[in-house]
């Protein structure tokens, strides 16, 4: 599923770019096209974004998506296998079914996460003032009793 992980976090600002520019239908289309393993590197969804004149979209604040970029990514869903997939199907669905103000990037990756592998949760209890049982630890850590957070490696 790493694979799965990469694809996702460099696909996120287009998927967001299309919603916000072209609607959620192109994105529904897509999302279909993905589960039926019908995107290739050649013609695929992100290809098919840029249109037949189009050379690039995007600009300014928003990602530039050109022809190469766009034949990168396409060659990139095309490698994922079914589970991945339908995982990113899923996600793209769910991320189409919540609100509007959550189709950006962030939203998307949101909806991803629970489909990516190696995610552990603990809870560890600890006494005393400022204690904290901590082995390894990726992401966020945040301890109980105010509103500061740390950020572990």
């Amino acid at each position: 599923m790493s694979e799965l992980a990469t694809v996702s976090a460099e696909i996120a600002p287009y998927l967001a770019m299309a919603a916000s520019s072209l609607g959620t239908s192109v994105l529904t289309a897509a999302q279909q096209r993905i589960t039926e393993h019908t995107v290739d590197a050649g013609e695929g969804f992100f290809r098919r974004l840029l249109g037949r004149d189009g050379d690039r979209l995007g600009g300014g604040a928003a990602p530039v998506l050109d022809v190469d970029r766009a034949t990168s990514l396409d060659a990139r869903l095309a490698r994922l296998d079914d589970t991945e997939r339908r995982a990113l199907a899923e996600a793209v669905a769910d991320w189409l079914a919540g609100p509007v103000t959550a189709r950006d990037a962030a939203g998307f990756l949101s909806h991803m996460a629970p489909h990516l592998s190696g995610t552990t949760i603990n809870s560890p209890t600890t006494y005393g003032d400022h204690s904290a049982a901590i082995g390894v630890v990726n992401g966020t850590v945040h301890l109980g009793g105010g509103t500061d957070t740390g950020r572990a490696s």
